[in-house]
């Protein structure tokens, strides 16, 4: 996204400025009223993700197990569960093993395996399941086998050997960086970033009217319609970084302006971002969507795809809702015919995507870090979301954006 926000909810009025750059920023005279104050937010628990529960059984069957063990006497036995990582072992958290008969514990033990095998073998089986879609998607693209980590749906941090030194590995919310290693620092920024967004977002932004919003309708074209799902990514500080001149850039291009006229232009490219485009095309319909001008977009366009295989359209500035204070708004509802369940959005601001936040993912914003990972891993992350029925309900349950609104940032 090409501005940089910086967001203080007050009891009375939010103001916007210009900062440095040309980046707009918001600020307000009172924090009190907001969930970025510190003192009364409250931390709440996060919510286990999809798919990953502990197994639950009904009260008849829970009834029928607890009648079957009335004469054994175990203190402080606990109801052994399923590994939230594994379906196939049963592991069990009782504190008073140790001082109990082996006996009476293994019996138990084995009247548990023998009443719940066949929810074992059942999850066992979509577990089975899953992980032969994943083969095959890699059979596909064999270039998706090289990836270290699985899908976030399905990721255990701690068993990645380039996290073991992770000091974040516990946080609530360490999944909004899809990268395994991250700075504290770096981590924190990004937070705050995401929560001013969210904040905004849903205490202070309201949308356009029906009517206005099919004004704005646009239809859209297709490199593949048979692809069911869409994507709409960002462009600066998301795919590319746009430099000033006192920046070294990576590259420069020229840019055709609407009079003929042209100028130079100097950017960075993120680390994997031609490969992203390119095994992301495989699962998903590829729009760019950004609040920048259409000569600027279509420039650095031509040299990201210059076959025009990859991404199928571009929405630009004029595409964008521009709010009073002069922020520009990425509306879904203006293009036609999409199924808002079947479609995600990726920006390094929340607030682009603030009217649709549960189909808003928040990436890391980028600028010239040449050993960053980010799109390498949010690829697994959207491969894992085109299987499922719902991408919006996917995205919610896995990124429980909203839960961050209140959370304390240290």
């Amino acid at each position: 996204m090409d501005q940089l926000l910086n967001f203080r909810s007050g009891s009375k009025l939010s103001y916007f400025r210009s900062s440095p750059g040309s980046k707009l920023s918001f600020q307000s005279e009172d924090d009190r009223e907001t969930a970025l104050s510190s003192d009364v937010t409250p931390k709440p628990k996060p919510k286990p993700l999809q798919g990953m529960t502990p197994t639950t059984f009904s009260p008849e069957v829970e009834e029928t197990y607890k009648s079957s063990h009335k004469r054994v006497s175990v203190t402080k036995a606990r109801t052994p569960k399923l590994s939230r990582f594994s379906t196939q072992k049963i592991i069990t958290v009782n504190e008073g093993d140790r001082d109990e008969e082996p006996e009476l514990i293994e019996k138990e033990f084995q009247q548990y395996q023998i009443q719940y095998s066949h929810v074992i073998n059942d999850q066992a089986k979509i577990m089975e399941e899953q992980m032969k879609k994943i083969e095959e998607k890699i059979k596909v693209s064999p270039k998706l086998n090289k990836i270290k980590s699985k899908p976030i749906s399905m990721r255990n941090f701690k068993k990645i050997g380039e996290s073991k030194s992770d000091k974040l590995i516990d946080h609530p919310f360490r999944h909004l960086i899809f990268n395994p290693t991250i700075e504290e620092e770096i981590f924190n920024k990004h937070l705050r970033i995401t929560q001013r967004g969210l904040i905004y977002s849903k205490r202070c932004l309201k949308g356009p009217s029906d009517q206005f919003i099919e004004k704005k309708k646009i239809s859209l074209q297709k490199i593949n319609p048979s692809k069911l799902n869409t994507i709409f990514l960002d462009l600066d500080e998301t795919l590319v970084h746009s430099c000033i001149q006192k920046e070294n850039s990576q590259i420069k291009i020229n840019q055709i302006n609407d009079d003929g006229s042209q100028n130079e232009i100097g950017i960075n490219v993120r680390p994997y971002t031609q490969y992203f485009l390119q095994e992301l095309s495989q699962f998903y319909t590829i729009y760019i969507y950004t609040a920048s001008s259409q000569s600027y977009a279509s420039a650095i366009i031509n040299y990201l795809d210059p076959q025009k295989q990859f991404i199928s359209g571009i929405l630009n500035r004029t595409n964008c809702m521009e709010t009073k204070n002069g922020f520009f708004i990425k509306d879904l509802r203006i293009v036609a015919d999409l199924d808002l369940n079947k479609t995600l959005i990726v920006d390094n601001l929340v607030h682009s995507f603030g009217l649709q936040i549960e189909n808003g993912i928040p990436i890391l914003e980028w600028n010239d870090n040449i050993d960053d990972l980010e799109l390498k891993y949010l690829l697994e992350y959207l491969v894992d979301a085109s299987e499922q029925p719902n991408l919006k309900e996917f995205n919610v349950a896995h990124l429980q954006l909203e839960q961050l609104i209140d959370y304390t940032i240290k």
